[in-house]
């Protein structure tokens, strides 16, 4: 049958992170993606990260994360050659990305409507912090900023400090995950329409949908929770985040049945038989003594013997694991999440991450290394008619690389 995208051509404008995910996704899924970046420089998490060969190679460690299986281009937009390569690529492709600002594409002469009027059945995604409206459309953002703005640091961290970032820029990763759905979802609607889409993924959107919870309250005019911490939302005295005997377990058992079982297996049953219990986590002198239990427990063993202990008896519990860890973890190989391939350039291997889900068959693959900036540069004008004379002019006036 084939992996559900191939043969799907995607012209990718985009940069950092949340373009570039939503375009790996759809390129382990079998899309043919082609990176369109700018000559000498290309995206600048090329050359970033710990690793001196493959910085100077162009090919950081941020950018081997989501770039597998692509293939890259490095034109000039700001030359007139270039826009018209540009033109070219988009009159044959199913799909255009870029998270330029909003306007950017339009001056450039390369805006949706442009590009439709040759293409129609073009799917044109823009991805930008705040959308392509609305009186912050043309701010500038970054997954931090929109993280503060968005109102998600505020629900992150306790009551006694600051609002905290998440240790990641998780909304770069969920703006990339919708604009990779979005665009699935148009290719499927023009299986039956014929037309083209434009798509419009703001971080800020995608930030204040995966909130939901956190909004909720707010969007029924309830006073809405405090901040919980480590504990789980639920309001359970029977989760949190304790100290072992060589490190961190985090702790959730946020239904009476599973808090039962955690007193069983721990011989606390006194902790389920205090009628305190129905005010669940109501009882402040109950939720003390509660967590005070619970924290001189689990001091007397390792987080690893608790996780196993606990999960026999189906309470949710697990160690807190570095990265590291987790990344040679049992689990994570047999899910076949952590995926190698070969860079004959480079003379090395590869790990990286697949997508978050297995198909049971002609799912998600990773088949060819990251590209160098420019790789397929001449591979691609070829194919869009350019002869090696053309080719070679382009490259001495610097509109190709």
């Amino acid at each position: 049958m084939g992996r559900p995208f191939e043969n799907v051509r995607i012209v990718d404008l985009t940069r950092v992170l949340a373009g570039p995910y939503s375009t790996y996704q759809l390129a382990l899924l079998g899309a043919d993606v082609l990176r369109v970046e700018q000559p000498g420089r290309g995206d600048f998490v090329r050359f970033g990260g710990g690793d001196p060969d493959l910085a100077a190679a162009g090919l950081g460690p941020g950018f081997l994360a989501q770039n597998a299986n692509k293939k890259s281009i490095a034109v000039d937009l700001k030359d007139p050659r270039g826009k018209e390569i540009v033109r070219k690529l988009a009159a044959s492709a199913d799909v255009l990305t870029e998270n330029f600002r909003p306007g950017v594409m339009e001056r450039l002469g390369l805006g949706a409507e442009s590009l439709a009027a040759t293409n129609p059945r073009l799917i044109y995604c823009a991805i930008s912090g705040y959308g392509q409206d609305g009186p912050m459309a043309r701010r500038p953002a970054y997954d931090h900023v929109v993280q503060a703005v968005s109102g998600m640091m505020t629900t992150n961290g306790d009551d006694s400090g600051r609002p905290r970032r998440v240790g990641f820029p998780m909304i770069d990763y969920v703006a990339g995950l919708s604009a990779a759905f979005a665009i699935s979802s148009a290719l499927y609607q023009r299986e039956r329409s014929g037309a083209g889409q434009i798509i419009d993924v703001a971080m800020m959107d995608a930030a204040v949908a995966i909130m939901a919870p956190a909004m909720a309250p707010h969007l029924q005019g309830i006073t809405p929770p405090q901040r919980t911490g480590d504990r789980a939302a639920s309001g359970s005295p029977f989760s949190g985040m304790f100290e072992t005997a060589d490190g961190l377990l985090a702790l959730a058992a946020n239904a009476p049945h599973q808090a039962k079982a955690l007193a069983l297996a721990i011989d606390r049953e006194d902790l389920v038989t205090d009628p305190r219990m129905a005010e669940w986590g109501g009882n402040s002198d109950y939720v003390a003594l509660v967590q005070d239990a619970l924290a001189r427990t689990f001091a007397d063993a390792p987080a690893l013997e608790w996780e196993e202990r606990l999960g026999a008896v189906d309470v949710p519990a697990g160690k807190v694991r570095g990265l590291a860890e987790i990344m040679g973890s049992d689990q994570l190989a047999a899910r076949g999440m952590i995926h190698t391939v070969k860079d004959p350039s480079m003379g090395r291997d590869y790990r990286v991450p697949g997508v978050g889900f297995k198909m049971a068959h002609d799912g998600a693959d990773v088949t060819t290394p990251p590209p160098r900036l420019g790789q397929n540069t001449d591979a691609v004008l070829a194919e869009l008619g350019y002869d090696q004379e053309q080719i070679a002019g382009l490259r001495t006036d610097a509109v190709v690389a």
